[in-house]
């Protein structure tokens, strides 16, 4: 049986981790809208129109497909190796919903590969997959962060973070005309706040292995006598 790293070990993995899915996501985005078959609008158009075999007006979109199913493919492997970690050390924090979300996201990482032109539906619940566990896991983690000492900044990254998740969710549900432009504040501010959260996870005293207090060695406590005579009746008494 494979035995449990560190905490600090553990901490330190899940944060490289965690921003090795950041710059793949923001690199992903950015060469997909590249290369996208005909000028991304940035503000009109949902970033899931770069894993779109067409673009809006039919063009193909092939480089930017590629680009996106490559991008999303590796932050499903991330995700499955953090949630690994989750189940291999069992003395942190709700390690089994950590490790649930990290898998259940991985699984929405790979879906959402599905094109939206061709399979909408399949395509929409990886999305809904990877996008709410990684809210919840970023939570999750922020309320146990806010119990570091020396930790800053907890509720402006809750602020943040719900704020801009929910005013994309209600805007996608009435399909409002602001619907993009809210994806957008949405994402980068979920991938944003994740990392700064395992950073903080990575850099507190409180979340690393402490290592065990030194065995305070006592003095002997020395034997006061009177006289060379009650020393020799001590040693006979003892020999005896």
């Amino acid at each position: 049986m494979e035995k449990p790293e560190s905490l600090l070990i553990c901490n330190k993995k899940i944060d490289s981790l965690f921003f090795r899915l950041v710059i793949i996501n923001i690199t992903t985005m950015a060469a997909g809208m590249l290369f996208y078959g005909e000028p991304f609008k940035f503000w009109q158009d949902a970033i899931s129109y770069l894993g779109a075999t067409k673009t809006v007006k039919g063009y193909p979109n092939r480089t930017s497909f590629f680009i996106f199913a490559l991008g999303m493919g590796i932050s499903g492997v991330l995700m499955f190796k953090i949630a690994s970690i989750f189940h291999r050390h069992k003395n942190i924090e709700h390690p089994i919903l950590k490790r649930d979300l990290s898998f259940s996201a991985g699984l929405g990482f790979f879906i959402i590969i599905f094109p939206c032109n061709t399979n909408n539906s399949i395509h929409s619940i990886g999305g809904a997959l990877l996008f709410g566990d990684l809210w919840g896991l970023t939570l999750i983690m922020l309320i146990e962060a806010g119990k570091l000492p020396g930790a800053k900044y907890i509720s402006i990254y809750h602020f943040i973070l719900h704020t801009t998740v929910l005013a994309y969710a209600f805007n996608f549900v009435i399909q409002s005309g602001i619907m993009q432009i809210t994806q957008k504040f949405a994402v980068f501010s979920l991938i944003t706040v994740l990392k700064l959260t395992t950073a903080l996870y990575r850099l507190s005293p409180f979340y690393t292995e402490t290592a065990e207090p030194a065995v305070r060695i006592s003095k002997t406590p020395k034997i006061a006598s009177n006289s060379s005579d009650e020393l020799c009746e001590e040693c006979i008494k003892g020999n005896g």
